[in-house]
This record gives structure tokens, sequence and C-alpha cells, in this order.
């Protein structure tokens, strides 16, 4: 293919398609020309100036741009699995301009010159790539195949059966092109780019994922001893990309490692050492994971991969021998110190929070956290983490009310929908936390000015209201003249600004008066801005921190200052700062003290609820009990507040203070509605469980506007329950029924993140799944017009057959010549095994009649029953999928609903069905059904319809207890 070659492309014609303009139909291309005349040494190098310089060279540069471009615009997310290239065909496709630019100049060097020039194949190999970056893989493919068939090795012009006995020589067998060893023989020829093609042929099936080609073309390369030792980090390479496909990744991240030199620079290289210590992570081979991110730690200039480089280290080697946490962390510390990291700190210093955490240093990580926040100025994602990191580690410190601030801050709509729904739960609680206990402090803080001595209070007040004036850009003039009841001073009257002074100069050239009146009027107003409508106090009240009156002070050791940030009980501040209205917010009289401390009891019992049945925090829920019952013994909501203390002593197992706040309940309280249910033994887990039975009752037999009444009353009481799960459940599938998808989602979303363990929790998600699909699901449905095929079934029973006398046994038999089945129907004179009357009609148990499964379901709403058959439909389809399995619902009245199953040959079949299926029945296939609402038996189809006529469930039951004591 060289300078020393005769021909570069043996045998090889090239067809142009359409006709040549007119004016050029007699002139005859170069490459046509191919083969007439020797190739003579000039004009060799005449042609493979020309073709590489000015058709391949540019060409090349172009795809080299694309994928530089391609790079550029691709963005790696390190706390995911890196994908393996840092681009993607989606995005080189895009530059389809260029790609074409290159396939025309690839088509147009070709043709243009002379087909034995040494950069024919190369311009093929840079056509196919073309193709392939532009996502075109069959033209691609058509491409790399002709590199392989038209500069395969060749004999006297035959083509030779590559990897066969005419192919090898020497006893080696290669699918491969020999390459030129001689350094004479390099330096006067380019390599061939047949073996090049292979690899790009196996690239052009990953990314198609045709992976049984590409491994098979990978394997052969693999094991060629022919094959080029240049090319060996390119094969290795593929192989990776290869198994990472397939998600073997003990082997993808060997094979990668092999094929690290491939990279273009020290940032890629470092990223694939990155990508290798995820893959070995994976694998969960943590010594060689832990090795690769300190080498991409070591060779990346990117600041956001060292990062989270050393975050995994952290994690893989907490437990390795020899490993300092806090190394780490320093490293952590000093990266955010240097300016060139300076727009990633609020990334850094989040890192570092973890990993103080990790070493339980909570002020630490909640210092780092702060940092983390005040530098996240572009980075809003980042900014919720933090946010909700701080949340997070304030709420499980049980700091609730600056916990509920930084939920407040973070944005729902970045979070993951665990973390979201995490957000969505705790608000509502935290916010009432938060209003309560800003209740209680701000009326024990306006108590305790009300005790001071009057000369004391007036004086405080006077200062605070000050305060408050300056902080609002009001003048204070004549304040301190209004607690001693004496009037305000009689205004001077106000100097002319034209002259009438005492200097009688006019006003603006007087720099005293207009000092002056400066000063004037910034006491007045205060500092404004240049903003229209200056004049309006609320533009800068919004300047300045919430003040709710003379609440912003402090009293002594009440932290006045803080009671009324972020406090949303509190409500703005529209009245004049006057002394006046500050006094009257201070319970003086005994009906204002009465109504202070009502608003404290309320805050008091509001908490302990919460805290109790919404947080499960119940050392917090006995505190705020405790605290009401200390302060207002005679509150109206003190029983049930001891109540409430009997609950949660019981759930901690104090054992001693059940006693006590039992016999305090009952001295206290002797005919009260909370002791008499203690008296009754409705007392902690058994009055949760009887309140949520009541619930199920009424949702189960379809009473759900009474049902959804009774679960607001016992979550408002109890909280979460072990009947959650079921109830949720069953609050969902009424509102499937209702079409109301968006809540039976969010109904079931909170089933599956609270209960995880729960049986249901597998099924939530399935439901939820198919109620987002749900329009286009219905739409496929209802489009469908294609006739289904019956199968191949013949019913033994006719269901809706009511005549006794026809019904008759059938005989499935196989004709081995067809292998069809043919019913063969007789009557046979079988004897019944046990009979009873009922209104002079008799059930008979005939062993050999077909039999139905029966699902009888006690007292449940049509709704449960259709969702009772749909789980027991699913079950069959995957327990018996080789056994078609009818199932058809049967009203009998008010109370009782059939689910029949079959049917069965014989009642030997049925009742083996049953004993099969029922242990999966309340774990897996209606774990939301209690016990007591369902039971199993079977039914000949005679015997049904005698149920039907005289609808005796009772009876019948009877019956078949006669015939199996021990079954039914």
């Amino acid at each position: 293919m060289g300078l020393c070659g005769i021909k570069a492309q043996p045998y090889a014609t090239v067809d142009l398609d359409g006709k040549k303009p007119e004016k050029y139909e007699n002139r005859r291309l170069r490459s046509e020309k191919t083969g007439e005349k020797a190739l003579t040494a000039p004009k060799r190098f005449f042609q493979n100036t020309f073709t590489h310089y000015n058709y391949y060279f540019n060409a090349n540069n172009k795809v080299n741009e694309v994928v530089e471009r391609a790079k550029l615009s691709y963005k790696d997310d390190y706390t995911q699995l890196l994908p393996f290239y840092n681009y993607n065909l989606d995005a080189t496709a895009q530059s389809k301009g260029d790609l074409d630019s290159v396939i025309y100049k690839c088509t147009a060097g070709i043709l243009l010159h002379d087909l034995r020039n040494s950069w024919i194949d190369d311009l093929y190999l840079l056509l196919g790539k073309a193709y392939l970056l532009g996502k075109n893989y069959d033209s691609a493919g058509y491409v790399f195949q002709y590199i392989n068939y038209a500069w395969a090795p060749k004999d006297d012009g035959y083509d030779i059966l590559l990897g066969s006995n005419t192919s090898n020589t020497n006893g080696i067998f290669t699918v491969a092109t020999t390459e030129k060893k001689s350094i004479v023989k390099k330096l006067l020829s380019s390599n061939p780019s047949r073996n090049e093609s292979l690899l790009w042929e196996a690239r052009n099936y990953l990314e198609q994922n045709r992976i049984g080609d590409a491994t098979g073309l990978l394997s052969i390369l693999a094991s060629d001893p022919v094959f080029p030792q240049r090319l060996q980090t390119d094969l290795h390479e593929l192989i990776a990309y290869n198994f990472y496909k397939q998600h073997v990744y003990d082997s993808a991240s060997w094979h990668l490692n092999k094929a690290l030199d491939n990279a273009e620079n020290r940032l890629e290289k470092s990223r694939w050492e990155f990508l290798c210590g995820q893959l070995y992570q994976l694998a969960n081979n943590k010594d060689a994971a832990v090795a690769m991110f300190e080498r991409s730690v070591k060779h990346t200039t990117d600041p956001l991969m060292e990062v989270y480089a050393r975050l995994n280290i952290v994690s893989l080697a907490t437990n390795k021998k020899g490993y300092s946490l806090q190394d780490n962390l320093d490293e952590l510390y000093k990266l955010a110190r240097r300016d060139k990291y300076e727009d990633f700190r609020d990334i850094i210093y989040y890192a570092a929070a973890t990993l103080e955490l990790q070493q339980k240093n909570i002020p630490a990580a909640k210092a780092a956290l702060q940092k983390s926040i005040t530098n996240s100025t572009i980075n809003i994602n980042q900014k919720n983490k933090s946010f909700l990191l701080m949340a997070d580690i304030d709420f499980d410190t049980k700091n609730y009310q600056p916990s509920y601030n930084f939920y407040d801050s973070t944005a729902t709509a970045t979070l993951l929908p665990t973390e979201k729904y995490r957000v969505d739960e705790r608000k509502p609680a935290l916010k009432k936390i938060t209003t309560n206990f800003a209740a209680i402090n701000k009326e024990d803080s306006v108590q305790h000015i009300a005790a001071m001595a009057e000369s004391e209070r007036n004086a405080f007040v006077r200062k605070t209201l000050r305060r408050l004036r300056k902080a609002q850009g009001l003048k204070d003039e004549n304040i301190t003249d209004f607690g001693n009841g004496s009037l305000p001073s009689e205004a001077t009257a106000p100097t002319s600004l034209f002259g009438e002074n005492a200097s009688g100069d006019f006003y603006f050239n007087n720099a005293s008066l207009k000092q002056k009146g400066y000063n004037e009027f910034k006491s007045k107003w205060g500092s404004r801005t240049n903003i229209d409508n200056w004049q309006r106090q609320e533009a800068i009240a919004k300047q300045t921190a919430p003040v709710n009156n003379m609440m912003m002070a402090n009293v002594d050791d009440v932290p006045m200052d803080n009671i009324v940030t972020n406090n949303a009980a509190l409500p703005e501040q529209k009245k004049d700062l006057s002394f006046e209205t500050l006094m009257g917010d201070i319970p003086l009289r005994p009906e204002q003290m009465d109504s202070s401390n009502k608003m404290i009891a309320e805050a008091y019992f509001g908490n302990g609820i919460t805290f109790q049945n919404e947080l499960k925090d119940y050392p917090s829920a006995i505190a705020a009990y405790d605290s009401l019952l200390r302060r207002f013994p005679a509150d109206k909501n003190a029983e049930q507040a001891l109540y409430n203390l009997i609950f949660c002593y019981n759930t901690l197992g104090m054992n001693t203070r059940v006693d006590s706040a039992t016999a305090l309940l009952k001295k206290t309280y002797p005919k009260g509605k909370f002791t008499s249910m203690l008296v009754n033994g409705n007392t902690g887990k058994d009055a949760l469980t009887n309140a949520y039975q009541n619930v199920y009752n009424l949702f189960i037999t379809g009473d759900f506007e009474k049902a959804k009444e009774a679960k607001m009353q016992a979550d408002a009481m109890f909280g979460k329950s072990y009947w959650t799960p079921q109830l949720l459940y069953m609050e969902a599938i009424y509102y499937v029924k209702q079409k109301d998808d968006s809540t039976a989602i969010n109904r079931l979303q909170n089933l599956a993140s609270s209960f995880p363990t729960s049986p249901l929790a597998e099924k939530a998600n399935t439901m939820i799944d198919v109620l987002k699909r749900r329009s286009s699901i219905e739409a496929h449905l209802t489009n469908y017009n294609e006739e289904r095929k019956e199968d191949a079934v013949v019913k033994r029973v006719d269901l809706n057959n009511t005549d006794a006398n026809k019904v008759k046994a059938v005989v499935i038999a196989k004709d081995t010549a067809s292998k069809a089945l043919t019913p063969i129907t007789k009557a046979p004179e079988i004897k019944p095994a046990a009979t009873v009357e009922v209104n002079k009609k008799i059930f008979q148990f005939v062993p050999t009649d077909a039999h139905y499964v029966v699902l009888l379901l006690d007292k449940v709403d049509e709704t449960y029953a259709s969702e009772a058959r749909n789980a027991f439909n699913r079950f069959n389809k995957e327990r018996y999928y080789n056994q078609k399995i009818d199932m058809n619902a049967v009203k009998i009245d008010a109370q009782y609903n059939l689910v029949l199953f079959g049917p069965f040959a014989n009642a030997g079949e049925a009742v083996d069905y049953i004993d099969k299926t029922k242990p999966s029945v309340a774990g897996r296939i209606v774990p939301w059904l209690q016990a007591n609402k369902y039971s199993f038996s079977i039914i000949s189809n005679k015997n049904l319809d005698l149920l039907k006529s005289t609808k005796d469930i009772t009876g019948y039951n009877q019956f078949l207890k006669q015939i199996f004591p021990d079954k039914f």
C-alpha cells in the first residue's frame, strides 16, 4: 500500500452514482484511470502528498473538531456511574453539516486520485467514522466491511478465506493484516487501515447494542497472534466497553486499566481512572477501587472530580488499616482555601460536612454546611442539598424550630422522590411545633414584662419603642414624655425655605440649613435608596428584620430577640409604633392574662399531639404534656394529656410511670371519657387497634365517607400504626375507582416510602407505574381492534346452565394423531357422596363432578372484591402459567360475594389448588384483606345453582363441613 507497493486497492473499481455533467461526460476521473499506466515514483509522491494534505488532513481535523465539540458540551455527574466515553453520539450527530463535509472530502479524495496511493484506505476509514459519529450505523458498517474485503490478502487476484488453511502462514491462522516491521518501510508508507477498521466495526456493533457480534469479533482479534501491538490499547478499550455494556464490571475495569494510555490528555486519563475505581467498587474490589480513586486524585485537574474521588475513598477505606478519615477531611479544607477551587467551595464544604458527620462531629458538620450555603451563589441544586442535610441534622438532634426553617428553604423540585417525600412529610408537623413554640415564648415574654414594677415596665417599653422606631427609620421625638402621661410639647413653626431665616440666605445657598434639613430627613425617614415611591414606609420595612412590636427586646434571661425570628404564627407589623400600642400587648388585666395562659396551654397540648402522632418523638411529647399538666392542671385538655402520657409511657416501656399516670387519671377524672377508655382496657395499642379496626371495617364495607372521617380522627390521636399500610392501600384503591389518580399515587407513595418492608410496598410501586401510564394503556385498549384468538380450551361445565338435569360430565380425550383436544360428553350414573336438604332442595356432593374453588367475601364492598379478584388473577398467571384458570364473580346478597376459580376437573383438584394457594394469601396475594373477611370452599355447578336461589351460605358451609370437617 505504500511507495514500495504496486497497487493500493487491487481489483477494485469505483462506480459513480448519477450521470456526469454534459461538458464533463467525456472526461475521466483519475480514479477511473487507475492501472492504465505504471505509477512511477514521482507520480506516487505527487498523489500521496495531494491526497494526504488536501483531503485527508482537512477531513480528519473536521472529525476531531466534531468529537471535541461534543466533549465540551458534555458534563459528568460524579454521583452516578460515569458513561464510558466523555461524549455521546447524540451530540456528534448534531454536527451534521461538518460530518457531511467530511463525507464529501473523503469521497472527492478517493475519486480524484489514483486508487494506488497510500491514503485511499485511510479516507475510507475516515468515511466510516463520519457515518458512525452521525449515527448512520448501516452506512458505517458497509464501509468498514468494504475495507476488510478490499484490503484483505489476495492470492494472484483471488480472495483468500480469512482464518482458514489457505490464509495461514507458517502454521499461524490470522484475520489481521501483517504490518511492516522494517524501519525503512515504516518511513516510506503508512500503516494499513484494515486492522483499525476491524476495531471500528466492533465499535459500530457496540453502539447498536449488537453485543453478540461485537463479542465474537473482539474475541477473534484478542486471540490473533498477528494483530499489531500498536492497536492493543485500542483493543483493550473496546473489550472494556463491551464488558461495560454487559455490566460485567470486574472485567471492564481490568481491560480499561490496560487502555488508560489511550486517553488524549491528563484529564481524560484521570476520568477513566475514576471510572475504573467505580467499576472496581461495583465489583466489590475495594482495595483496587481505592487505588484507582487515589490515582485519579493525583492526576485530575478537575476539582469536582477530586472532591468526589476523596469521598469515594472515604466510603471505601473507612475500616482499612492505616486509613485516616481526618487526613482526607484536612485535604478537603485545604482545597476550599485555594483560589482555583473558589467556584466549587459549596460542594467541597458539603463533602467535608458528610465526613464530619461520619466522625459524629455535629457542630463542625453544621459549620461546614453553613459555609456551603454561603458559597452556593450559582449552584442551586447544591444549595438545596445543603439546606436538606442541615434540616435533617437539626431534626435528628431535635432542634425542630431551625429544622423547619431549613426544610422551608429547600426547593423540593430538585430533590429525589424519597427526599421530597421526607420534606413534605415533616414540614407540616414542624410548622405546627415552630408556631406553638413561638406562641409559648411570646406569651411567656409578655407575662414576664407584666410582672415587672410599673416604673421598670414603663422604662423598658420606652427603651424598646425607641429601638423599634429607629429600626423602622421613624423619628423618636417626645417618646420620653409618653410614659409619664404628659402630652407632646407644642411644635415650633417650620423655618421658611425662602429667605425668612436669621441669615436671610436662600435655603439652597445656606450650607448649614441644607445640612440641618438632611439630618432631619434622615432622622425621620432613615437612609433611603434611590428608588421610586421612597415615601412608602413598607419599602423600608421589608429591608429590616421582621419584628412584632416590642417582642424583639431582651427581658432579663428571656431571649426575646429569637422569639419572633421566622415566626409564622405572629401577625405582620401593621400597628403604629407607639407607647399605647405596645402597652396594649402586655396582659395587665385578668382577662388578658387568662387569654395568654390559654394560648400557652393550647400550644403545649398541640406540640404534645404533634410529637406523639406525627413525629413519633415520645420523649418530647411527654415533656410537652408534663409542661401542660404542671402549669395548667385544670386545663380542658388535661384529661386527654394524661391519657396520652400513659400511651407514651407504655410505648417507651416506662411501667412505673404508667402506673402513676393511671392512678392520677382515675383519681382526677373518675367519670371522664378517657378514664372510661382506660378502665375498659382500651389503652395503648388496644385503643389504637380498635380505632383502626373500625376504620378498616368502614372501608371494606364501602362506607367511604365515614371511613375517611374516622381515619382522620384516628390519625389525629394515634398517628401511624400497624394498620396504616393496609388502610393506605385500600384508600388508594378507592381513589383509583374514582379516577382520582393523583390522590391514589400520593397514598401509594406514602405507603412505599413509609413501610418499605411491608408486603404491600411492591404492589404499591407496581400500581404507581400503571397509574402513571393509565391514559396510554386505556387509549391502547380502546384502539385495539385485533380479534383475540380464543385458547384451545373446552369448558367442562357451563356456568350459566341452571338446569341440573342437563349438566353432563365431560371427559377430555387427546387425539394422538392431531394432538387436538376432543370433548366426549356422557351422563354418568354416579351416586352422591353426601346430601343435605335445603327448602326441599338438596345439596349434593359428587367428588367426580367439576368443582369451582370459592373465595367467600363477607361484607366486602364490590370495589375491594374486584381488587381481590385481580390480585388472585395475577397470582394464578404467575404461579399456574401453564394452566388456564377462569375467574367469575357472583353476588349472593348484600353481605356475601363469591369469587369463583375454575372449574377444576373434580373436587380433588379444587382442594389441591386451595392447599397450594392458601399459604400465599395473607402475605402476598391480598395482605390488605383481614382473615375474617374471606374464606375458601369448593362448589359444583349444581350446588352453585341451588345456592343462588336459596342464598343459604350458612347451610352450604355446614354441608361442606360435614364432608370435610378438617378442611372447611
